[in-house]
């Protein structure tokens, strides 16, 4: 380590704790009501088969996104390492030769992405006279995951100034944009999946020229000079970025698998069927978002300086905050999705409710040990984990074929592979890992995790007992039946559960704001 990291950094995090958070939950309620309006709104325009086509694409893509995330992660690593150091001209050169490594590699996904564009209706069941929309609509979702390449370098700035704020009003933007075009051009035209691919391609720009101009107002120092392009930052970037490449595409086999599974042995109606159930998830996803990018470069810049304690309490925090925060839309979405399903979608969705229960009861306790994913790539340990996420993402196509066609569960199954094996990567893998990196007890993040599980199931039942009672048959009475959930729910947690080091972990960050 230089002498540059004698220093200890700014604690900015810290002190935009309360901004990055609440600006980040403003975009989870919008993004809510947008999912919330938008799945009905395409359901009713297009059609159940030709509307799975839309998350269908959007998981093809998913596994171009193996790159890009890779490439991503190891940008936003070796950058933030450089400026928490104050080493300016090592994130100079890191930065330029980012940008030129995502071009090179944009141009290189091209000669895979034609083809998979051109035979995208015989690879799978699209619905009769819909092939060139489809393919339209691939190629649209193609180029939006280009973009966010060709834009990760310049979107790394708002993660490492920590100016969430802006990183969310630009993400809000894009979905308003996204949906905002595809329902002028409904109200205007016939509805088409022209018209979603279109949508997808002017939010993707407009997504891109914003990250551009908050890269030049929170970011000075970083400019682009074709000279500090360094052919020797290719390689650490590129070994980085290939292992963070074979973890995230072990985490795709996952999460994004599944619906490609339906479509190949339940055909295009029951893809869009699963995948407007799987919109709960992607929004569990969303949710956990306003707590983890936040802390992932408060761990980075104590890694940077050596300051094992900090990390180490900053990891356990946000397990717990994660673990016991999400319990509670997940087990209300597992107590209360027969009702909510019914009300949102119809009846003829009702019937769905324990495959949604299977979607996202898991999402609490492997959402909540994300940062421990923060804290190996900050110790360079994403070989380790890269290798175990894929064979256990290999395992998961198995066991979904297995349960879905050899035990007769159906698309059942396929949900609930996932929630296995993902699950027992987030809980008896890589925590242990992790506590043996620190130096802690094997043990040290399971109890927090298992915590988590039990208020899931916890909620669970009582949202199931409630509306087995008193069956809510309007939005009034199904808002309140969740609201008094929630209230007991919170008491209890903020009573006999959060823990002190917590609540002064909350008041530091709370009143440090204040102050400033």
């Amino acid at each position: 380590m230089n002498a540059h990291a004698a220093a200890p950094p700014r604690d900015e995090a810290s002190g935009r704790f309360v901004v990055n958070v609440g600006s980040s939950l403003v975009y989870v309620v919008l993004n809510t009501g947008i999912m919330f309006w938008y799945i009905p709104f395409l359901l009713k325009h297009l059609g159940v088969a030709a509307y799975g086509m839309v998350p269908l694409s959007s998981s093809l893509v998913m596994f171009a996104m193996i790159v890009c995330e890779g490439v991503n992660g190891a940008i936003y690593r070796n950058l933030a390492i450089d400026l928490n150091r104050g080493n300016l001209p090592a994130a100079q050169r890191t930065f330029n030769s980012a940008v030129m490594l995502t071009i090179a590699v944009s141009c290189f996904l091209l000669v895979p992405m034609a083809p998979a564009v051109w035979l995208f209706p015989q690879l799978f069941e699209v619905p009769p006279g819909l092939e060139g929309a489809a393919r339209f609509l691939l190629a649209g979702s193609f180029f939006t995951a280009l973009t966010f390449l060709v834009g990760s370098p310049f979107d790394a700035s708002s993660l490492i100034t920590h100016r969430f704020d802006v990183r969310n009003a630009i993400r809000s933007a894009v979905a308003l944009s996204r949906v905002g075009i595809v329902a002028l051009c409904f109200l205007v035209w016939p509805a088409s999946l022209l018209h979603v691919g279109l949508g997808l391609i002017a939010s993707a720009l407009l997504g891109l020229g914003s990250c551009v101009i908050a890269w030049r107002r929170l970011t000075p120092q970083l400019r682009l000079h074709r000279a500090d392009v360094d052919p020797h930052h290719f390689r650490p970037l590129l070994n980085f970025g290939a292992w963070s490449a074979v973890n995230t595409a072990g985490m795709l086999l996952l999460m994004q698998v599944d619906l490609l599974i339906v479509n190949a042995l339940f055909g295009s109606t029951m893809t869009g069927r699963y995948g407007a159930l799987l919109a709960f998830a992607v929004l569990m996803h969303t949710l956990a978002e306003v707590v983890i990018p936040i802390f992932s470069p408060m761990i980075m810049a104590r890694y940077a300086i050596g300051d094992v304690t900090g990390v180490r309490r900053l990891l356990e925090s946000a397990v717990g905050f994660l673990a016991f925060g999400l319990a509670l839309p997940v087990g209300l979405l597992c107590g209360l999705g027969r009702p909510l399903l019914s009300l949102w979608l119809g009846p003829d969705f009702a019937e769905f409710d324990m495959l949604l229960a299977v979607l996202v009861a898991h999402l609490a306790v492997n959402l909540a040990g994300r940062p421990i994913g923060y804290l190996l790539t900050a110790h360079n340990k994403v070989k380790q984990q890269g290798l175990v996420t894929l064979v256990l993402g290999v395992v998961n196509i198995g066991l979904a074929v297995a349960l879905a066609l050899w035990a007769n569960w159906g698309v059942l199954g396929i949900a609930a592979a996932a929630a296995i094996v993902w699950t027992l990567k987030n809980t008896l893998i890589l925590p242990v890992y992790a506590a043996r990196v620190l130096g802690l007890d094997w043990w040290a993040f399971l109890p927090r995790l298992a915590g988590g599980a039990a208020a899931v199931l916890g909620i669970a039942l009582a949202g199931r007992a409630l509306a087995a009672e008193w069956p809510p048959l309007d939005w009034i009475s199904l808002a309140a039946m969740a609201g008094a959930i929630s209230a007991l729910y919170l008491i209890i947690l903020i009573g006999f559960i959060i823990r002190p080091d917590d609540r002064k972990l909350i008041s530091r960050l709370i009143l440090r704001r204040a102050h400033d």
